[in-house]
């Protein structure tokens, strides 16, 4: 049986105006990949700051990395 995972996913892209961003979530998912699809998904449904993730549409970088779990106390 395959176990949820907790990962942490850095996207950045480049804005024409304002120059390389970054964005930190962390996401959950029973593989990698899965992790980075609802990265993703949370990264451009979120409607705060629209204008600022408009051009990430373009081009953007994906990193991520799985948190290691910390022993029950």
């Amino acid at each position: 049986m395959a176990t949820r995972r907790t990962y942490r996913c850095s996207i950045e892209w480049t804005h024409r105006k304002w120059g390389p961003q970054i964005e930190k979530t962390v996401a959950e998912g029973n593989s990698i990949r899965r992790a980075i699809s609802n990265a993703l998904l949370s990264f451009f449904a979120e409607k705060s700051p629209r204008e600022k993730r408009r051009d990430a549409h373009v081009e953007l970088r994906v990193h991520a990395k799985r948190l290691k779990r910390e022993p029950a106390r």
